[in-house]
């Protein structure tokens, strides 16, 4: 949807600021690092208003990142 656009940028802007730890049995998503999530989001000149965005998109995905394990 339209509206939704400006939050799919702001995800896909934080694709690689994934905090994550390595372990024996696999990678574990832990979630963004929001300080990094913050001055993508400014880099890219969208609101900071997205961040709850943002946690929304990341809970949906953490479910899926993890389930591989």
């Amino acid at each position: 949807m339209p509206q939704n656009w400006s939050s799919l940028l702001a995800f896909l802007a934080c694709q690689t600021q994934w905090r994550v730890v390595a372990t024996m049995g696999g990678l574990i998503w832990l979630g963004l690092d929001y300080a990094a999530a913050r001055a993508a989001l400014e880099e890219l000149g969208l609101p900071l208003s997205r961040m709850a965005d943002l946690r929304a998109l990341e809970a949906g995905a953490l479910p899926i990142l993890n389930e591989a394990r």
